[in-house]
């Protein structure tokens, strides 16, 4: 009698857990761009403010104090991500990983630029071990984080929404996006959500360098 009410009530918390669980991917799948996950937006030459015109500074992976004008003469490739993200921030740095060795070429003069959800100045350092996670080196690779106000009013400019938790449950729910910007800042084509056709989206990235 014993076994079966201790096996009834383990058989309960799996399930409560896992209605945690999957109340916290609803909540991250619904919010990945205003549309369900795999719904995949492409919008060429959008009217977006000038990246290199945003007013603000950040900090880098080295510690470093940068300002967006810093990357002029530079195409970029953007993102957001929150560094201890496990679901589809993975998925968008495996994204820009197999880019980068899909397009060695866009090593020799451009950028990618990942922006932080978070402020992490105080801790550069877990900048530079968010790279070595996914196994990214280079001067082409810029982790950059800032104060709550500048990342907010940054978010804001692209329309980005993000929130870390939810009902005080880590969740890491925001928007996927990926944004390509020309030599002079101009946003040239973004991206929204996640696409399963890699080929698909390195040719139109490249498209728009």
């Amino acid at each position: 009698m014993q076994d079966a009410k201790a096996t009834r009530l383990w058989i309960l918390r799996g399930i409560a857990a896992s209605l945690m669980v999957a109340s916290a991917y609803i909540a991250w799948y619904s919010m990945s761009a205003d549309r369900p996950r795999d719904f995949w937006q492409d919008k060429l030459k959008p009217q977006r403010a000038n990246l290199l015109q945003f007013e603000g500074t950040f900090i880098d992976q080295e510690g470093k104090q940068v300002r967006l004008s810093d990357f002029a003469n530079r195409n970029t490739i953007s993102t957001f991500v929150f560094k201890d993200c496990g679901m589809s921030c993975p998925l968008i740095m495996n994204d820009l990983r197999l880019f980068h060795n899909d397009t060695p070429e866009f090593a020799k003069d451009g950028l990618f630029l990942i922006f932080t959800f978070e402020d992490h100045r105080a801790n550069p350092e877990q900048l530079k071990d968010f790279l070595t996670r996914y196994h990214v080196t280079g001067n082409q690779w810029r982790v950059l984080t800032s104060d709550a106000e500048t990342i907010r009013r940054l978010a804001d400019t692209y329309a980005l929404q993000y929130n870390k938790t939810i009902d005080g449950k880590l969740v890491y729910a925001h928007s996927n996006v990926f944004i390509v910007t020309d030599r002079k800042g101009r946003v040239t084509r973004e991206f929204r959500g996640l696409d399963n056709n890699k080929a698909r989206f390195f040719d139109e990235v490249k498209k728009s360098l």
